[in-house]
Formats: C-alpha cells, structure tokens, sequence
C-alpha cells in the first residue's frame, strides 16, 4: 500500500516537470503550439539582403549601357593586348576596389558623336515620315476633288463655261451674276447641313435644263427628294419675282436703236413677231380637263402658250398656258397683248397666216398685223403676193427659232409634264397668281433671255 502510494507521487511530480500546459515556441518541446501564421525567424538577415539587392541594382543601373559593337571592340581590345604576370597580380591586388568602383574602358561610353549619330538617323526617319504624311494628304486632295467632280454640284461647273451651258443653258459668268443678284432676296436660311445657294441655284437650273427627275438628282447631289424638290419651287419663285424685268416688252426707241439691218429695209416698224406652241401633258383624270387639254393638231393632251420676239429675237411676251383645245386666234384675244399699252399706232407685227386678226389690231391700237396671202377664190396667188410671203417667212422664221431654243435648251419643256406641275403650290405668304407651269415657262424664258441672240445680223448689202 504505501509503494503504490509513493508511485503516484513520483509520476504526479514527473508530468508536471515535463507537461507544463501552456504553448511553447521551442519545436522540441513537448507544448510546442505551431501557429497558422508561421514565424519567420532572421528577419534582420532578409531586410539586410534586401537592402543589398537595392544597392547592386542602382550600381547597375548607374553603369553605361554599351552597345554590341562597342562590347564587340572592347573584346577586340582585351584579346590585342598580352596579360602579363605583373598585370594579373596587379589586377588581383585591386581587384576590391575593382569592385567598388569598376573601371571601363572610354571605347565603351556613348560619346558625342554616337549621340549625333543616333539623332542625325532619328532625325532622318522623322522626314521620311514627314514626306510619307505630305504624299497621302496630297492624294486625299486629289481623291476629295475627284469625289467633288463625280458629285452634282457647282464644283463640277466651275470656271466651265462649256460644261455649265451643258448642265445650266448659260455660262458661268452668267450663272455667278444671277447667283450674286438672286441671293439678296432668299428667306430661309442656309444651316451647316442645308446645301450651298450655289448648289442650291445649280440644281435648280439642272431640273430645267436636262429635266432630271427630283429623285435622280437628289441621289447625284446626296441629298433627299424632299429636299431637292423644295429647293427648286424656292428658286423658281425668286426668279420670276426678280428677274421679271427681263421679260418685258421694249420700248419704241430700245427698239428702234437695235433692230437689225434686215428689218430697217423690209419692215422699219417692225416691234414684234407672234406663235404660239404647245406642250404635252398628261392624262387628267377629271373628262371636262381631259377635253380642254385635247390637241386635234397634237393628237395629245397639251397646253398651249402665246409668245412674241423682239426683231433682235429675245422673247418680249409670254401668255399664261391654256389647255390645247384653245385656238391660237382666241388665245391671242384673251392674252391682253392687243392692247393700246404695247402697240402704237402704225407699228408693225408678223404672224402666220392663222392669226387672222387684222381688224382686231387695227381696231384696238392701229396696229399692222401682217400675215401670209390666202389662196382662197383663187387658184393660184399672183407673183407679187408670192414674193410678199416668201419675204416675209424669212424673217418670221426667227420666233420658230426662238421656240425651237426654247424648248431644245431646256428639256423639261421637251417630255411630258405632269399634273402637279401645272396645279399651283400658292400659299397664304404667296402673292403671285402664276401656276406652277407658267412659273417654270417664264424662268425658262428669262434665261434665253440671258443667252445670246439667235437672230443673225444682215447688212443692207446682203
């Protein structure tokens, strides 16, 4: 009983020497307690490497870069000259302070002239590149102008006068002058996006001259239809506003001064020569319109316009269009021109044999209207009455001309025009009484007025 007893102390006295219960750093000891984050032991010795790590990298960043050829000549160098005994032990001797500080060789710093070297080539490639950037801007000039030229605008026209009679019916000097007088008087304004005046002007005298389609120039022109086709009435509407004084009847002494040698001879009171012409329309749906515009001459639906030139050949009146069924002697009567504010007394008018309206000239102003002879009763006319009329269609010839300028140069007169275009586009800030189709007949007019004379001069000789 007491040996157990003296056992149990014995082994109670030995744990608590060799257990103690709380954690211990050691490895070796038995309460060694690892922890999650390990301790790392020597961290004077890591910072101590770190911060000799820092240093050798600023020495060697401190070093001069060399460049393969000036590595290539210091080894050239090293192997030309013999290394002697001396020359070693030296060497080794200095070789801490070789260490320290090492010394190259001047064959192996970037000198100077390396240094122009390499600016003079940089500088050399910079205007290379220079050049390379001038050559593309110069060919994006050239492909931005071809864009312009192949693009329906008044670049295509510019200083042209061949190409803009093509596509405008006048020259280029010409078209400048109307644009510069034309231009005071526009109302809307021009925004960054809305096309040039010029441009604007151009493409409307595009539309009278070649009788494009709105949707054909608009897609030429990059622009909408919508667009295109407000543009044109905008224009249409400030020439025959502004440029109306061009179309208007002469006075005796204009008349006068410039009619031509021919007519001092045959007709010296000559102021006028009358005709009418027609134009194709189409088909309206309304039957009473559908009759009135009805040609038996034509065999179409046409309209019908009374015109009268000035011996010089520029057109001095204009009717308002009729429907074609109209006839040329009740046109003529209802167009106001026999009237005793144009004509004088004593005043001279040719017209073909249809206008037989001498008694209505001769009872309203005292004009002459003088018309081929009539081979009515008569089987054949007599010599003088032949050499009469033979004269005469000579010189009558000249309003043919002057219609057959008209509606050669400008081929929208040519086609068929449409419904819309002879109903009126009036609005409330409107005031002219003028059709769509009487606008477009005087803006043509006006601009044959601006070309040059078809009648040619005679002398008395001739």
């Amino acid at each position: 009983m007491t040996k157990t007893v003296c056992c149990i102390r014995s082994c109670s006295l030995t744990c608590t020497v060799i257990f103690t219960g709380k954690p211990s750093k050691d490895p070796d000891h038995p309460d060694y307690a690892p922890s999650v984050f390990a301790h790392v032991s020597g961290s004077k010795q890591q910072g101590q490497r770190s911060l000799e790590r820092f240093k050798r990298r600023c020495e060697f960043h401190s070093k001069p870069v060399l460049t393969k050829l000036q590595k290539v000549h210091a080894e050239e160098m090293a192997e030309s000259e013999p290394v002697t005994h001396s020359q070693v032990s030296a060497e080794s001797q200095d070789i801490g302070e070789a260490a320290a500080e090492p010394e190259m060789p001047e064959s192996c710093f970037v000198t100077d002239d390396n240094l122009r070297t390499q600016i003079k080539s940089l500088e050399t490639e910079i205007n290379f590149l220079r050049s390379e950037r001038d050559a593309e801007q110069a060919k994006n000039v050239v492909l931005q102008k071809q864009l312009d030229n192949a693009k329906l605008s008044s670049l295509c026209v510019e200083n042209d006068n061949k190409k803009c009679k093509f596509y405008t019916g006048i020259s280029f000097g010409v078209f400048t002058h109307v644009l510069m007088f034309l231009q005071k008087y526009v109302i809307h304004k021009q925004t960054k996006d809305s096309l040039p005046f010029k441009d604007q002007l151009f493409l409307t005298f595009v539309r009278l001259r070649l009788g494009l389609p709105f949707k054909f120039i608009a897609q030429q022109s990059n622009s909408s239809e919508e667009t295109i086709h407000r543009y044109f009435w905008i224009w249409i509407k400030l020439i025959t506003s502004h440029l109306n004084f061009l179309l208007r009847w002469p006075s005796r002494k204009a008349i006068r001064v410039t009619l031509p040698s021919l007519f001092r001879v045959k007709y010296p009171r000559l102021t006028a020569i009358i005709d009418c012409f027609e134009i194709f329309i189409d088909q309206s749906k309304n039957l009473q319109a559908r009759a009135q515009t009805w040609s038996n001459y034509k065999h179409h639906n046409t309209i019908k316009v009374f015109i009268a030139c000035s011996p010089t050949g520029a057109i001095s009146y204009l009717s308002l269009a009729w429907g074609g069924r109209v006839s040329d002697v009740e046109l003529v009567r209802q167009s106001g021109f026999i009237s005793s504010n144009l004509h004088l007394p004593g005043d001279q008018i040719l017209a073909d044999r249809g206008f037989t309206l001498q008694d209505d000239f001769a009872a309203k102003c005292s004009a002459e209207l003088i018309i081929p002879s009539f081979t009515r009763g008569k089987q054949q006319l007599e010599a003088v009455d032949v050499e009469k009329s033979r004269n005469m269609s000579r010189v009558r010839v000249h309003i043919e001309r002057v219609i057959g300028v008209l509606k050669r140069r400008f081929r929208i007169l040519q086609g068929v025009m449409s419904i819309r275009s002879l109903k009126s586009s009036k609005t409330e800030s409107d005031e002219s009484q003028l059709a769509n189709v009487d606008k477009i007949l005087r803006a043509c007019a006006i601009l044959v007025n601006l070309g040059e004379s078809i009648v040619v001069k005679k002398t008395v000789a001739e």
